[in-house]
């Protein structure tokens, strides 16, 4: 996930993305959160709804993290 966060940001990443780390913050926003979740179906072969992404109480990178590990959990 740290990889995947990192590539979104691109060279405004900070070198080292913790789960405590605000996603607003960082410079994450709707799409920014979009491309991530993208990147994660690709490489985990997993499909999370938009709707659920964006009805999602998502403040912080573990939140984010959580939703994924769920999703990579039940398939």
């Amino acid at each position: 996930m740290r990889g995947i966060i990192a590539s979104a940001l691109g060279p405004s990443a900070p070198p080292d993305i913790g789960l405590d780390d605000e996603l607003h913050g960082l410079g994450i926003d709707s799409l920014t959160i979009l491309e991530i979740v993208v990147r994660v179906e690709q490489e985990c072969g997993i499909k999370i709804g938009d709707s659920e992404i964006f009805e999602a109480p998502l403040k912080r990178v573990g939140d984010l993290v959580k939703l994924v590990k769920a999703h990579v959990e039940n398939s």
